[in-house]
């Protein structure tokens, strides 16, 4: 049985799940603190800058997922209908959005066939974010570089378009992506206080499509390795 994601913007983003063993469930909760990759409240995507670098993941306004990755920005919503319409192109508003510009990447090496929990993943990546001298205190954009085993993906609805509505079980679109190269970027979130677990916002996009979800789970899979920004 597929997880089953609730969310309530722009404050509260928290993700309910239930899995089999083995299943990398990824929980995450967006805390209050503004930082400066922050967007608190509604963006206009046609006012970015700096596309080239620009790194961002976040929700559409009513609904949705937004991927700003490699210089494009793709959107998909979910249909009354029960289809899902992506729109290629910095066009419309995200509800909130996380953002950095990243001129280039690291490889931090392998994600460990033991990372099985969502602390465990958080955990490895800001410890190698630490290890790489980036300030993990106030949030750091990821990649996961190579083929997972599985990823299962959601894109959210929302009953009346508006930012506080809940996502329950029967909204939205879910699926499970078919074996195949997706791009997978995502954000380890600030944490005001030292001792607080690390969380993760992951989004992805499978190969070249104009598709993109949020990440419910994965199974890493050997192979499977993490980039980082590089210093300047």
């Amino acid at each position: 049985m597929h997880p089953a994601l609730v969310r309530r913007l722009p404050w509260l983003f928290a993700a309910l799940q239930r899995g089999g063993a083995g299943l990398l469930l990824l929980v995450l909760t967006l805390p209050l603190a503004a930082q400066h990759r922050w967007a608190a409240g509604a963006v206009v995507l046609d006012t970015l800058t700096a596309r080239p670098l620009l790194c961002a993941v976040g929700v559409a306004e009513g609904g949705g997922e937004v991927l700003v990755f490699n210089g494009q920005a793709h959107t998909t919503r979910h249909r009354p209908d029960g289809a899902t319409e992506t729109t290629v192109g910095f066009r419309g508003r995200a509800a909130w959005l996380l953002r950095s510009r990243v001129a280039s990447w690291n490889d931090a090496g392998a994600v460990p066939a033991t990372v099985t929990t969502p602390a465990q993943l958080a955990h490895f990546i800001r410890e190698a974010a630490r290890r790489a001298g980036l300030d993990t205190r106030a949030g750091q954009p990821f990649r996961l570089l190579g083929q997972p085993s599985a990823v299962w993906w959601q894109v959210a609805a929302f009953p009346t378009a508006s930012p506080a509505d809940v996502v329950g079980s029967g909204l939205g679109a879910r699926g499970r992506f078919a074996p195949g190269p997706v791009d997978l970027v995502g954000f380890l979130l600030p944490v005001p206080k030292r001792r607080q677990p690390a969380r993760l916002h992951l989004h992805a996009r499978p190969g070249a499509q104009p598709f993109v979800a949020h990440v419910d789970s994965l199974r890493p899979g050997p192979g499977l390795r993490l980039l980082l920004p590089a210093l300047p």
